[in-house]
């Protein structure tokens, strides 16, 4: 009979272990007549493979425990409003507990559930999931626990997860249309010199016809990508490897974020995302009551650019001599500018500094929105002109030959 390992809920605390039973249907009756709810419920497999099979259960793991952007949304929201509407954290948890899911969300949250019915703190849980929950967002939830107002930083945190999934969004969708035409147009590209073009040239050759040069670079391009496809991969993986590496490393990815900045429209899309995460992270610690240095540590390896990551280090260590946020932000006038430092000066004068924060990234959210949806409509003519560029150039391989070998004919 076959063993099962178990990890489930009851009334009182969470529970794990082993049992036997005749099919995994069975399992679950044998729990639930316990008074167990299943989280989790997998066949215990009777071979071991030492190192090797420590490795493949934490890939299998990391691959089991996952959590969409979107999901991570919906999660965050939702327990915001069940909180606030007064339902234990623990019932609120269960609520996104599906019995009959094994991996993804279901797997994630039901972890943390058993981990706070059995006392832990709602952050000390999430904190397990590294690679889901970021230090952002571990650092406003710890905060809202701590002042007793973990429904608001929860909402708080849905809000900003909604509006850099909206961001994020757009920007792929700047991307995929170019890439599609792009990549539609090199298949018909390949497509009719390998299938048209082969037959115009033994034409060309059965009646003594040169073919213009044009048509014979691009067959000559084409034939050797087909004949030594394998070296063209290999080249391509060898040229990613090393971009990645130099990306990653600290030279590499200081001189790619500067280019970054400095790229007509790129730099002011890259540049507008940092300005308003920068605001809305920081709004989200000054509301919540971060320690100014820890949430220039956590801002710092939160944003996505090199050189606002160590602006914020830079900052960091002016608020630590006594410097005020304004000051501290002015000396950095290259990445930031001169219309923050004023707001922020005034609002520290005023006691708003988080609310001013949250106007200027709502502000910079708004003004990245319209730059990406310019790029979106100078995208579309670009694109029709790359695209009839392309076809011009194909109908040229392909009519220029034909067109040669009947003048000559007549």
């Amino acid at each position: 009979m076959p063993e099962f390992e178990y990890t489930g809920v009851s009334q009182d605390e969470y529970k794990s272990g082993r049992l036997s039973a005749g099919s995994e249907m069975e399992a679950k009756t044998i729990l639930a007549e316990q008074g167990i709810t299943v989280v989790s419920l997998n066949t215990k497999r009777s071979l071991r493979f030492g190192i090797f099979n420590s490795y493949i259960g934490m890939v299998t793991k990391r691959f089991q425990e996952t959590m969409t952007s979107q999901e991570k949304v919906l999660f965050t929201t939702q327990l915001s409003s069940m909180v606030k509407a007064g339902l234990p954290l623990v019932e609120a948890l269960a609520t996104f507990v599906d019995e009959k899911s094994k991996a993804g969300s279901t797997l994630v949250i039901g972890k943390i559930m058993q981990d706070v019915q059995a006392g832990s703190k709602l952050s000390d849980s999430l904190a397990k999931f590294p690679g889901i929950f970021n230090e952002t967002y571990l650092a406003i939830v710890r905060a809202g626990e701590n002042s007793g107002t973990l429904d608001d930083s929860l909402g708080y945190l849905g809000e900003l997860l909604r509006r850099e999934n909206a961001l994020l969004t757009k920007v792929r969708s700047a991307l995929i249309y170019p890439a599609v035409v792009v990549s539609a147009m090199v298949s018909v590209m390949v497509f009719i010199s390998i299938s048209i073009i082969p037959k115009i040239i033994a034409f060309a050759e059965s009646s003594g016809q040169a073919l213009p040069t044009y048509t014979l670079v691009m067959v000559g391009i084409v034939n050797a990508l087909v004949n030594y496809w394998y070296v063209a991969a290999m080249v391509i993986a060898l040229f990613i490897f090393g971009f990645i590496t130099f990306a990653r490393s600290e030279r590499g990815s200081r001189w790619l974020g500067k280019v970054t900045l400095k790229l007509p429209v790129v730099g002011m899309v890259a540049t507008r995302y940092n300005q308003a995460r920068f605001a809305r992270v920081l709004a989200g610690f000054y509301n919540y009551g971060v320690n100014i240095v820890t949430s220039f540590d956590i801002l710092a390896a939160s944003l996505g650019n090199p050189l606002y990551s160590d602006a914020c280090l830079r900052i960091k260590d002016r608020l630590t001599l006594g410097t005020s946020l304004a000051e501290a932000i002015a000396f950095e006038k290259e990445l930031f500018p001169t219309i923050m430092v004023r707001l922020i000066r005034g609002a520290e004068k005023t006691g708003v500094i988080g609310t001013t924060l949250d106007k200027l990234a709502h502000y910079y959210e708004e003004e990245l929105e319209n730059i990406l949806s310019n790029i979106l409509t100078l995208i579309e003519p670009i694109m029709v002109f790359v695209l009839g560029f392309g076809v011009l150039g194909l109908a040229m391989a392909v009519i220029l030959p034909i067109y040669k070998m009947t003048s000559t004919l007549k």
